[in-house]
């Protein structure tokens, strides 16, 4: 065997084996495992097609060369199915199993055949036992003879098997790149010239060896180059994939911290807004609550901020905050943490507190702090701040009820006013329950007809007669019994239904006006009370003048009371508001006139008829000179201003002769007569009418003041002329 054909045909077997074992390799690692386990049989039996050609091509006699003819046969066979299979592998159309299980049954009856005739599956006989010589000398013993039906039927199915592989060869191999493609056809092509000639030499035209097998070499080698090929792709596939991944995961985390940035901070100042503080507050509490120590949540809200917002614009009131917050940040500890938990204030964390005196120390120094002036634009603003106070573990177990328990120490702190500091008590939880209760209650009292007005006169100085009527809302609970306004006013503003409350109110007092119109008391007028929420409600003219027109009144008929707190909400608005109203030819009138900081101003642009002058003033009159001279310049401005003025809470006489003394024009109060209900006050004015309390309220039988008083009261008027 050392010819070099045989020695080709042993290599082509080492190098079928190598191929082989790289195939199983790559079936059992890059996956594909049913192409490369199909080639690696096919790469056997091939190998094992190669070994038995080289034994019977060196046999030494005629019965070894057949022998080894018969192996050859088998393996030749062999290779059918698995090559198929390999194909269909790789075939992107899904193929049914039934052919291949027919084609493997074809190859195990072939397989039968071969070895149950002497001859082998191709013969019917052999002719006279030759040795083949070839170009370079090498003689080889080659078998022939007539070709048997079986070996034309297993030729047709190798056609059928080679051409179904050149197909998906060609639908695969033309998306590849070139030379591998260009490699792959040119082993096909050789395995196709050497099966024609391998025929030919069985038929006995030719005397030539088995050339297939090294087609299929060729072929073999070509995979490999291929497969280290796309195993290189796929390492960097995956390094590419990898780094990707990278890429992939580091967005993310940035992309997880914007995202906690959006979800857990304020947009404005950066601090933690009110998701982040809870969270920070529940750590801080895991961390470091217990009972040597306490943890105090401090929220505190800028006093009028939206007041500020409204005068001076949103982003005054923005950059105030921001400011603040940054004011903040200077004057805490490292340890604390603050945060912007509410749209007009902070909060704070301050924890590893040792006695409750350490946080009032701490809330003094805020509040004062806060109380320095910022400067903005070449404006001084000074700001105060209501603060609700609670510590843990004394007034709450957790994260929520400690909150919980600040915000109602806080809504505490700004029901006493501004600049106060509240800490939590447990009577604020019960407080803020029954608060819920009557707020409940209340949107029902509406429906349930629980509300009734109440009508005060408003009296003439001068003759005692009833120039109109105040209404006033009262609340008949049926078990709490009559609610008084101060308190379920403020309920009602803050829910929304005083809109619905006010309609209700307007309504029913137009219609009692118009039945006093009509029992005779045609000179009379009638003066609602509006809150802020009512003033700035866009449907308030068609509420008004809905009321009016279905009662058969005019709008003169109708004044509007508004105090001075509603006015400093919304300044602007509220001139816009009041300008369309007066246009309308409401009345318009301040309550509580003298009690806000900027009475004067409002009355400089406001279109208003009247103002009201606070009972506190009249409270003091013939008690002190101050007093005296607020009321007596009030109604001095009130008449160069050609407006009417109604002094509030005259319950003495002595009162009432000291605004008549002074020249009011109007009195309202006790003195007259307590609000009354709708039948008590018709018999009023029905009495009136009839002549029996003219003279009691025109002050006839009332005592003259003091000789001594009325010296300062004329004289303090005179000296108001003269600045005037």
């Amino acid at each position: 065997m050392s010819s070099p054909l045989i020695s080709a045909y042993l290599i082509s077997v080492g190098i079928l084996l190598m191929a082989a074992a790289h195939a199983s390799i790559l079936a059992r690692g890059i996956g594909h495992a049913r192409v490369n386990w199909s080639f690696a049989v096919v790469c056997v039996g091939f190998a094992g097609f190669q070994f038995c050609n080289a034994l019977q091509y060196s046999a030494l006699d005629h019965e070894r060369a057949l022998a080894a003819h018969l192996w050859v046969n088998f393996f030749s066979v062999l290779v059918i199915p698995p090559t198929a299979l390999a194909a269909a592998a790789l075939d992107p159309k899904k193929r049914s199993r039934k052919p291949f299980l027919w084609l493997t049954g074809f190859a195990l009856l072939v397989i039968a055949y071969n070895f149950l005739t002497p001859y082998g599956y191709r013969f019917l006989a052999l002719k006279q036992d030759a040795l083949a010589s070839l170009p370079w000398g090498e003689s080889i013993r080659v078998i022939q003879g007539p070709a048997s039906l079986v070996y034309q039927a297993t030729r047709l199915v190798w056609l059928i098997v080679l051409a179904y592989v050149l197909r998906v060869a060609f639908d695969r191999m033309r998306m590849k790149d070139r030379l591998s493609s260009r490699l792959i056809w040119v082993g096909l092509a050789i395995m196709l010239v050497a099966l024609a000639l391998s025929s030919l030499s069985d038929f006995g035209v030719i005397s030539l060896p088995h050339l297939g097998g090294f087609g299929f070499v060729f072929l073999a080698g070509t995979f490999s180059l291929v497969v280290r090929k796309e195993m290189r792709v796929r390492e960097l596939q995956e390094k590419h994939n990898a780094l990707a991944l990278a890429r992939e995961v580091q967005e993310r985390l940035l992309a997880d911290a914007r995202a906690d940035q959006i979800l857990h901070h304020d947009a404005l100042t950066g601090l933690p807004n009110r998701a982040g503080f809870i969270q920070r507050l529940e750590h801080a509490i895991e961390q470091h609550g217990s009972a040597e120590t306490k943890i105090a949540v401090l929220l505190f809200d800028i006093d009028h901020l939206g007041a500020v917002k409204g005068t001076h614009g949103l982003a005054t009131g923005d950059e105030l905050l921001l400011q603040v917050s940054q004011r903040l940040r200077a004057r805490i500890r490292d340890r604390d943490v603050l945060a912007r938990s509410r749209s007009d204030g902070f909060a704070l964390i301050a924890s590893r507190i040792k006695a409750k005196t350490g946080v009032s120390v701490l809330c003094e120094k805020l509040s004062g702090m806060l109380a320095e002036a910022v400067e903005l634009e070449g404006q001084h603003f000074k700001l105060s701040a209501s603060i609700g106070l609670a510590i843990y573990p004394d007034d709450a177990s957790s994260a929520g009820e400690l909150l919980s328990a600040a915000e109602l120490a806080l809504h505490e702190a700004k029901s006493a006013g501004v600049s106060q500091i509240r800490s939590f008590h447990p009577a604020l939880k019960e407080n803020f329950r029954q608060r819920i209760g009557l707020e409940s209650a209340l949107r029902e009292a509406l429906d349930r007809k629980q509300f009734f007005l109440c009508y005060q006169p408003q009296v003439s100085a001068s003759t005692g007669r009833t120039l109109g009527m105040e209404a006033l809302l009262r609340w008949q609970h049926p078990e709490l019994g009559l609610v008084s306004p101060l308190h379920f006013i403020p309920l009602a503003e803050a829910n929304g239904l005083i809109s619905h409350i006010g309609a209700w109110v307007v309504d029913t007092a137009c219609a009692q006006l118009a039945a006093w119109r009509q029992a005779g008391h045609a000179d009379l007028r009638m003066a609602v009370n509006l809150s802020a929420t009512q003033l700035l409600n866009p449907y308030l003219e068609d509420t008004l003048l809905g009321a009016i027109a279905s009662h058969g009144l005019v709008p003169a008929d109708l004044e509007l009371e508004i105090t001075e707190s509603v006015l400093i909400q919304d300044p602007d608005q509220t001139v816009l508001r009041f300008n369309a109203l007066r246009k309308l030819g409401l009345r318009l009138s301040i309550d509580d006139f003298g009690t806000g900081y900027s009475s004067l101003s409002y009355l400089r642009v406001l279109p208003v008829q009247a103002f009201k002058l606070d009972r506190s003033f009249v409270e003091g009159l013939g008690k002190d000179e101050t007093s005296l001279e607020i009321c007596a310049s009030a109604i001095r401005l009130a008449q160069n201003l050609n407006l009417d003025i109604v002094a509030e809470g005259v319950e003495t006489s002595a009162q009432a002769e000291w605004l008549r003394t002074l020249g009011c024009p109007i009195f309202q109060g006790f003195l007259f007569a307590r609000p009354l209900m709708a039948e008590a006050a018709t018999a009023h004015l029905a009495q009136e009418r009839a002549g029996g309390i003219t003279a009691e309220a025109a002050g006839t039988e009332l005592p003259r003041l003091p000789s001594v008083l009325a010296a300062q009261s004329h004289s303090g008027l005179s000296a108001y002329r003269a600045r005037l």
